[in-house]
C-alpha cells in the first residue's frame, strides 16, 4: 500500500506529462484512468475469491501481488495516456490483493476478534496511505512521476516475498472440492437481504470515496498551491486522511464488535458527507486540511466496518467468495465515481465533484437504517 499509494494520487500529474495538456481532456481522461483498474477487476476479483475458497486464499495473494508487480513496472514505460490506460486495465484484470487477504484473516481470526482483527487490516492499508503520498510526492518532484511506478513494481515484489516465506494457511481455511461456486454465492447474496444491503451500501460508500481523488491535484492547483511543489502538497492532503485512519480504524474496529455495524455507520456517515461537501467551498488550498482531518477521523470506519458485517453474516463456506463479491461492490464504486467525476468536473467545474460526493456518503444513510430495524426483528 505505500508503492500503490506513492503513486495512485500523483496520476493526473502523470496523465499531463503524457502529453494531454487539455485542461478539460486532462480531468476525462484522468477519471478513465482512475476507473481502468476497476474496469475488468469487476469480473476478475469475484472469480479470484472463490477459487481462494478452493484452492487457498494465500495463492491468491501471492498471484495478485506479482500481477501488480508487473502491471506498475510497464507502466513506468507507457508513453501515450492510451497505453497507461490499458495497463491500468490490465491491473484490473490481476487484481484482489486485499480481498484475499482479508478473507484469510476473516476466517482465522476469532469470531469475537474479527472485526479488530480486520480493522487492524485496515491499519496497514492506511499506513500504506500516509507514507505512501508523502514519499511519493518528494520523489514526483524531485525525479518525475515516472520514476514512482518503478518504486511501486520493487516494493510489491518484495511484499510478494514476505508473503511466499511467512504467511502461513493452515488446510481447514480452505476446502478443494465444497466450496460454492461464483454464480450461487451471487444468487445467494441477492436472496438474503442483508446481504444485499451490505454490498449496496459498499457501492455507495466506495463510489462517494473515489469521487474526488482523480481531480484532487488539479483542484489544490486551482486553488493556488504553488506549482513547483503541487505533488508534495497533494501527497499530505492524502496522507494527513491516511494518518487519522491510522489512529482510529483500531478503534472503530472495537466499537464495531461491541455496538454493531449499524450503529458505526449511523455515526460515520453524515461526518463523512458534510466534510466532504464543504471542500466544495474553501477559498485556498490550506483550507482543504482541517476538512481532511475530519474526514479522516471516520473514514477509517466506512468499508472495514461494512466488510465485517458481511463477514459476520456470511455463511462460513461462502466467506472468500462473498469477500469476492465486496471487492466487486467496492470496485463497481470504483469504476463509475472517477468516470463521473472527470465529465462532471471539466462540465461544471470541479467544486460539484466534492457536493456529489457527500451526497453519496449520504445516500447510504436510509439502508443503514433499514438494517438497523430488520435486525432488531
Amino acid at each position: 500500500m505505500v508503492g500503490m499509494n506513492a503513486c495512485l494520487p500523483f496520476l493526473p500529474l502523470y496523465v499531463r506529462a503524457l502529453g494531454v495538456t487539455d485542461f478539460a481532456e486532462a480531468q476525462r481522461w484522468t477519471g478513465l484512468v482512475y476507473a481502468g483498474a476497476f474496469m475488468l477487476s469487476i469480473f476478475t476479483v469475484p472469480l479470484w475469491g472463490a477459487l481462494g475458497d478452493k484452492y487457498g486464499k494465500k495463492l491468491m495473494i501471492i498471484r495478485a501481488i506479482f500481477g501488480l508487480t508487473l502491471a506498475m513496472f510497464l507502466m513506468g514505460f507507457a508513453q501515450n495516456v492510451w497505453q497507461l490506460f490499458f495497463l491500468r486495465i490490465f491491473q484490473g484484470g490481476v487484481s484482489g490483493f486485499i480481498a484475499s487477504s482479508i478473507s484469510l484473516v476473516s476466517t482465522s481470526a476469532p469470531e469475537n476478534k474479527r472485526g479488530y482483527a480486520i480493522s487492524l487490516i485496515q491499519t496497514a492499508i492506511s499506513a500504506g496511505t500516509v507514507i505512501g503520498p508523502l514519499i511519493g510526492g518528494a520523489i514526483a518532484d524531485a525525479f518525475g512521476v515516472r520514476s514512482l511506478f518503478y518504486l511501486v513494481s520493487a516494493l510489491c515484489f518484495v511484499s510478494g516475498i514476505v508473503v511466499v516465506v511467512y504467511v502461513e494457511e493452515s488446510p481447514d481455511e480452505r476446502s478443494i472440492t465444497e466450496a460454492p461456486g461464483i454464480q450461487d454465492t451471487m444468487r445467494f447474496a441477492w436472496q438474503t437481504p442483508i446481504l444485499r444491503s451490505i454490498l449496496l451500501s459498499i457501492v455507495l460508500v466506495q463510489a462517494a470515496l473515489n469521487f474526488t481523488p482523480s481531480i484532487l491535484a488539479y483542484f489544490i492547483e486551482a486553488k493556488g498551491a504553488p506549482a513547483a511543489f503541487l505533488a508534495t502538497i497533494t501527497g499530505a492532503a492524502v496522507g494527513i486522511v491516511g494518518i487519522l485512519m491510522v489512529i482510529f480504524a483500531p478503534r472503530w474496529g472495537r466499537m464495531t464488535d461491541k455496538r454493531g455495524f449499524v450503529w458505526v455507520m449511523m455515526r460515520v456517515l453524515p461526518w463523512l458527507g458534510l466534510a466532504t461537501m464543504l471542500q466544495a467551498f474553501v477559498p485556498h488550498y490550506e483550507w482543504l486540511f482541517p476538512l481532511r482531518v475530519v474526514m479522516g477521523v471516520f473514514a477509517g470506519a466506512a468499508i472495514p466496518t461494512l466488510y465485517v458485517a458481511l463477514g459476520k453474516y456470511a455463511p462460513a463456506d461462502r466467506n472468500g467468495g462473498m469477500m469476492g463479491l465486496a471487492s466487486s461492490a467496492t470496485l463497481i464504486g470504483g469504476l463509475f465515481a472517477p468516470i463521473l467525476c472527470g465529465v462532471l468536473a471539466s462540465a461544471a467545474g470541479m467544486e460539484w465533484s466534492f457536493i456529489v460526493s457527500g451526497v453519496l456518503f449520504l445516500a447510504a444513510l436510509p439502508m443503514m437504517i433499514s438494517m438497523g430495524r430488520h435486525l432488531k426483528k
